[in-house]
């Protein structure tokens, strides 16, 4: 009887374990059915995407200026294009050209004609000691009125012509005086012309040959400062992009936390939060409202730098105006091979053009140096007539001084009947009486030593031996700035792409949170965060292509291709567009 109530131990084990799950089974099945509804009421109890009952946010300086009829949209060509007119640095550089071309006029000032007049009148008295001019009185008395002048002009060939015309009166007391008072003209023509010294070059010739080259190393830095310029504000313009873009980004963050701070407010409400979640929520949102400020603040003040180099006038418009860019730094590849790209550089560069200049300018003090070395030898050629003219007189005996008479008791003449007249008769002889003088000869300066010129010379060829060094050193500095920047712009282009795909990855999670979001599997904050995770990966792609066309204008400043042709006829004459120079 006790063996048939025996079960076989496998089946006692069977039932055990079955009884175990059992009860297990039925113990759990209420918490996993609420950890099931938990997400499902979490889901419905989370408040909609809707910002109606949240504080509005603040209008950007861009939508302001829009509003209020405040907004100045510029492309980038038309800002450069205005800044080109107006910049003050372009102004001054501007007004070295004048200044050397007004030094270049100054020095062909050499070569003005000069007319040198003489009047005046003097008296001289001197004792009786010589029998020729010995007077009736107890002394010899002339009293003489001149009037002289000179006519001078300097050749290009360092030699000069003079033309000198002499008219005096003379009143004589002497006893032998043929004429009283006597009128005497002189003419001369005189020419001087270096053989050696001075002959190719002298100081003048050397000047404006050295204010041409200061003019033309001028227009070099002049074309400097343009591309300078330019450079500077096209990366001002595409900065002011980025500055705006930030802002965005920046208020969206402030709405995102907002968002947080309404959804941890209910859910303490409800009780499934911690209040003090709500203090951090709040600190959180003035941390994010304090960054957006200074976004604000940088869109200021990147406007500000842009007018600075747009505006000359602190009265201009574009100072009450808001700045709003047109342009999209749209992605556009920009290839130059890398030899190109350095003799571009070498071959258009200023700094190497300035050195060039300056090695000319050396070599033109070299040659006045040498050419002061060399024998003074000047040919000198001079023709000239005189004339003379005055009242008749007597031909008077050496001793009594009385007249002598003919024949006939008339005193004899003493002065051609020619010569007897005024001053216009004086002038008529000149010409034709034959009077006339002339003389050529060559003046010779033999300097033995000039220990003075030739350290000149020496220090001249000192310089031009640092000049050439340090044209070779700027040349290897050109080159490696190249080289950098065509290595920047691969980077930035990497970059770019990289920034490209980060930006897709970011659009697809926020793609696939919003699907989760509308099945239910997913809250609004989350997507909310992948909205911000887009925005900034939307933003790193933006300046991404931003400093990839910040390459592009480093490269082109660098290869000295980023000023087109009718840029530098634009800043031409900018200095006379500045007001208000008083």
């Amino acid at each position: 009887m006790r063996e048939r109530l025996l079960w076989p131990r496998w089946i006692l084990s069977a039932l055990g374990i079955f009884s175990l799950v059992f009860a297990l089974t039925a113990i759990s099945s209420p918490f996993i059915h609420a950890q099931q509804a938990a997400p499902a009421s979490e889901q419905t109890a989370a408040p909609p995407s809707s910002a109606a009952d949240l504080p509005p946010l603040p209008m950007s300086p861009i939508e302001k200026a829009e509003k209020d009829g405040t907004a100045l949209r510029l492309s980038l060509k038309d800002l450069t294009k205005l800044a080109l007119q107006s910049n003050l640095d372009i102004a001054i550089q501007d007004t070295n050209e004048q200044l050397y071309q007004q030094k270049i006029y100054q020095v062909y000032g050499d070569y003005d004609p000069k007319l040198t007049g003489q009047l005046g009148v003097n008296l001289r008295r001197t004792a009786n000691t010589n029998l020729a001019s010995q007077s009736t009185a107890s002394f010899s008395q002339n009293d003489t009125a001149l009037w002289n002048f000179e006519f001078s002009q300097p050749l290009k060939t360092g030699g000069t012509v003079k033309l000198g015309w002499n008219s005096q009166r003379l009143n004589s007391n002497t006893t032998f005086s043929l004429f009283n008072p006597q009128y005497q003209v002189g003419g001369t023509l005189t020419f001087t012309q270096p053989l050696w010294r001075n002959r190719s070059i002298d100081s003048t010739r050397s000047n404006i040959k050295l204010y041409n080259l200061d003019l033309k190393n001028s227009d070099s830095q002049f074309k400097q400062k343009v591309t300078e310029t330019i450079s500077s504000i096209q990366s001002q313009y595409w900065d002011l992009i980025a500055a705006i873009r930030n802002y965005q980004i920046k208020r969206d963050s402030v709405r995102l936390a907002q968002i947080t701070l309404r959804d941890n407010k209910k859910k303490v409400e409800v009780g499934t939060l911690a209040p003090i979640e709500v203090t951090d929520a709040q600190a959180n949102v003035a941390q994010r409202e304090v960054e957006l400020w200074s976004a604000e603040e940088i869109i200021i003040s990147q406007e500000n730098n842009l007018r600075a180099l747009v505006s000359n006038d602190r009265k201009a418009d574009i100072w009450s105006r808001v700045i709003v860019p047109t342009d999209t730094p749209d992605f556009k590849e920009y290839k130059v091979d890398m030899e190109t790209a350095i003799n571009t550089a070498l071959a258009n560069r200023p700094e190497l053009e300035q050195y060039d200049i300056k090695l000319n300018q050396l070599d033109i003090n070299t040659k006045l140096f040498e050419n002061n070395r060399r024998w003074q030898m000047d040919l000198t050629a001079a023709l000239g007539s005189t004339g003379n003219a005055g009242p008749q007189s007597c031909q008077k005996n050496a001793y009594t001084g009385e007249c002598l008479t003919d024949d006939q008791g008339n005193p004899i003449p003493a002065t051609p009947p020619a010569l007897v007249g005024g001053i216009g008769n004086a002038y008529k002889t000149v010409f034709t009486e034959g009077f006339y003088n002339w003389q050529v000869a060559v003046q010779i300066t033999i300097p033995f030593r000039n220990r003075s010129l030739d350290a000149q010379i020496a220090q001249q060829q000192i310089q031009k031996r640092q000049q050439l060094m340090q044209r070779k050193n700027s040349e290897q500095s050109i080159q490696v700035e190249i080289r950098n920047a065509v290595q920047k712009l691969e980077t930035s282009r990497k970059q770019v792409e990289t920034a490209g795909v980060s930006r897709a990855f970011s659009k697809e999670r926020l793609d696939g949170e919003t699907k989760r979001f509308e099945a239910g599997l997913s809250q609004n904050y989350l997507v909310l965060q992948r909205q911000n995770e887009l925005s900034s990966a939307e933003y790193t792609e933006l300046q991404a292509l931003i400093n990839y066309r910040k390459a592009i204008i480093n490269l082109q400043k660098a290869m000295y291709t980023l000023l087109e042709t009718n840029d530098f006829e634009i800043a031409k004459g900018s200095s006379g567009k500045v007001p208000d120079l008083k």
